[in-house]
């Protein structure tokens, strides 16, 4: 290999190994910055689940609008992606995660698909008809951003033009463990309340249920509080995502940094081997010219 080629080779992957890193640290930034909105959001969480542990006997009663059961027809199925790439296998795990669960939700009703982020939107316009996306929010979900979402299917679902709401999403784990999960939003089941009164109480139980007296009914409360805590799901899966997003990012990163660094050694053996060969070449010229003079 020519030394000129091999030095640009070098060149290109250092400046490739110099950006990676940057992107590394930054992901790593964003992905603490997505952590402290968590932490942020853990009043309001104790708060709702207080109202919820008050409300058991209701949710369990199926007491509410948005816990009755309808029959199927159509089905809306949110799936969170992200809008960039460069964060490995994140959006290609969750898509298709969320095509093969989709395949068994078909068989309840008319699915229609809600791509959120534009990775999902690009996956599903190629082979769904999409009436509803959101993307180009940017590095961070805000509440007010979620709030659209959650308004939006809310009102679809007291409206009946669905009867059940699914969203697809990756959980974060730890920094090295994301995993594709979904939950049905709609009808809200027990088991999604209860999963998030365990996840509070941090112990893995419930904690006692208060004897409160609730007014003006439980039904009416129960059918203002729904909404909310879903407003609050919500925004906890997209912060979820956004999280794994960051993390996924951070290791692809690294990994790429790692590879250029084993390619931009092996480049240093080959252009130093190159060199050697080369000086040895014009020693032994010079050897020749002298001998010949002589």
């Amino acid at each position: 290999m020519d030394l000129k080629e091999v030095k640009a080779k070098i060149g290109s992957v250092k400046n490739i190994s110099e950006l990676t890193s940057a992107l590394e640290t930054f992901s790593a930034l964003k992905m603490k910055k997505t952590q402290k909105r968590f932490l942020e959001s853990k009043p309001f969480s104790e708060e709702i689940a207080k109202i919820l542990r008050d409300m058991e006997k209701v949710l369990r009663d199926g007491r509410s609008v948005f816990l009755e059961e309808r029959p199927v027809k159509n089905i809306l199925v949110c799936v969170v992606a992200s809008d960039r790439g460069f964060c490995g296998s994140f959006n290609a795990n969750v898509l298709k995660f969320a095509d093969r669960e989709i395949a068994k939700i078909r068989e309840e009703g008319e699915v229609e698909i809600m791509p959120i982020g534009k990775k999902a939107i690009a996956h599903y316009s190629r082979k769904e008809r999409i009436k509803y996306s959101f993307s180009g929010v940017g590095d961070y979900w805000e509440f007010k951003q979620t709030k659209e979402i959650s308004d939006l299917l809310v009102k679809a679902f007291v409206e009946n033009k669905y009867q059940k709401v699914y969203i697809f999403y990756t959980h974060f784990h730890s920094s090295f463990l994301q995993k594709p999960s979904f939950v049905q939003l709609f009808p809200m089941q027990e088991k999604t309340v209860q999963n998030f009164l365990k996840k509070e109480d941090g112990d893995g139980t419930c904690r006692p249920v208060n004897n409160c007296l609730l007014e003006p009914s439980p039904a009416i409360i129960l059918d203002e509080v729904i909404p909310v805590f879903v407003e609050y799901l919500i925004y906890q899966f997209i912060l979820s995502a956004n999280t794994s997003e960051h993390s996924a990012r951070m290791m692809a990163m690294r990994n790429a940094s790692d590879n250029a660094r084993d390619v931009l050694e092996t480049l240093r053996l080959v252009y130093n081997k190159a060199r050697q060969e080369q000086i040895t070449s014009e020693v032994c010229e010079i050897s020749s010219t002298k001998e010949a003079m002589e």
